[in-house]
């Protein structure tokens, strides 16, 4: 049982940071526009990070945030 329960809250967080990876990516003032409790934002505000420089800082971060999920799954599913 315990086994189970550590991967379902192991899917969860996956599936919370490739949210917000996956936001981020896409549209960085939508993510700030998410919900409290599912963004991961930190000390970012929508005023600095928004657009500009600071929403490609935001997207590069989403982008990383993809890149090393896609990374784990290939190298997890690359033995099957």
């Amino acid at each position: 049982m315990l086994h189970i329960l550590g991967w379902i809250m192991l899917v969860l967080v996956v599936v919370a940071i490739a949210t917000n990876a996956a936001f981020m990516l896409i549209s960085p003032r939508t993510w700030f526009r998410l919900p409290n409790w599912i963004r991961a934002q930190g000390s970012l505000t929508e005023k600095k990070f928004g657009s500009g420089w600071g929403a490609i800082e935001v997207r590069i971060t989403g982008a990383l945030g993809v890149g090393v999920i896609l990374w784990v799954l290939y190298d997890a599913l690359d033995g099957i």
